[in-house]
This record gives C-alpha cells, sequence and structure tokens, in this order.
C-alpha cells in the first residue's frame, strides 16, 4: 500500500520502467488502487497503481536530475509588475494587461503540462483533447506576447510553427 510522499517511478504498457525515466511523488491516495501523483513538471494527475512502483529516495533524485536536465526550453512565465507596467502604458486599461496576462500564464501551464505529458507518454498517446487545448495555447501564447512586445520590445514574441 502507498502513502503520501512515497517516491514512484512511471512504467510504460509492458510493467518496465519508461525511457526516458520519469518520477512522481504521491501526493495523496484515494483508496488501494488510485493515487494523486505529483509530476516534476508541477502537474498532478490521478493514477493506478499498477502504472507505477516506488523507488528510493536516491534514485529519486537521480531520475529527477535527469528529467530536469532534459526539459525542453518552453516560454517562460512572464515576470512583470502590473502596477509598473500599466503605469509605463496609460493609454491601455490596466484590466486589460491583466486580463493578457492571466491568459498567458495559463496558455504557458499547458505549453508545460502537454511537454509532460509527451515525456511521459510519447505524443502518440496524447488524448485529443488535450491536443486540441495545446494548439490552442500555441496560438494563444503567439497572441499574448505580441501583445506584450508592443508594449515593451524586451518581451519575444514565439515563433511556433503550428500544424
Amino acid at each position: 500500500m502507498y502513502k503520501k510522499g512515497d517516491k514512484v517511478i512511471i512504467l510504460d504498457y509492458n510493467g518496465k520502467p519508461l525511457v526516458p525515466h520519469v518520477v512522481a511523488e504521491i501526493e495523496d491516495v484515494y483508496g488501494q488502487d488510485r493515487v494523486r501523483l505529483n509530476l516534476p513538471d508541477g502537474a498532478c494527475c490521478l493514477e493506478f497503481v499498477n502504472h507505477f512502483e516506488k523507488i528510493d529516495e536516491d534514485t529519486y533524485n537521480k531520475y529527477l536530475h535527469a528529467v530536469h536536465e532534459r526539459e525542453k526550453e518552453l516560454p517562460v512565465d512572464l515576470q512583470i509588475d502590473i502596477r509598473k507596467f500599466a503605469s509605463k502604458h496609460p493609454r491601455r486599461r490596466k484590466d486589460e494587461i491583466i486580463k493578457k496576462f492571466d491568459l498567458d500564464k495559463r496558455y504557458v501551464s499547458i505549453l508545460n503540462a502537454y511537454m509532460g505529458r509527451v515525456n511521459m507518454y510519447g505524443k502518440e498517446n496524447i488524448n485529443e483533447r488535450f491536443l486540441f487545448e495545446y494548439k490552442e495555447a500555441l496560438y494563444g501564447i503567439v497572441e499574448t506576447r505580441t501583445f506584450f512586445h508592443e508594449l515593451d520590445d524586451s518581451i519575444p514574441i514565439p515563433d511556433y510553427l503550428i500544424g
């Protein structure tokens, strides 16, 4: 039986550890057959206990370090002080800037979650609904970053090939 805080390694459909290795920590237990995992990308998911196995702390740290090493570059969260940013651009309404900022954070979160799922399960095993959200986030991040780039040239616009 698993308990909160246990370190686990994710298994493929044959019961062998995924390659490359992906580890997680058990965040909560929902009975004997299901737990909630806290993944290295900060996302959480409900999972059946036959999809992972317990590992020791040293192995967990070794694989976690490898996961962080192979992470792809994604759009970084915008680190701006909304009040200062809005005061520099008085012609734009503060609520418009805040709305775009919140949308940008949402899109970055979806892109990070997608990359985590691709690393765990492979691109071919991503369900259609999540794939739709991912493509929508690609368009959205370009839109929000274009908005902020027009206000501040130092904020880059990602150039994703969407297809």
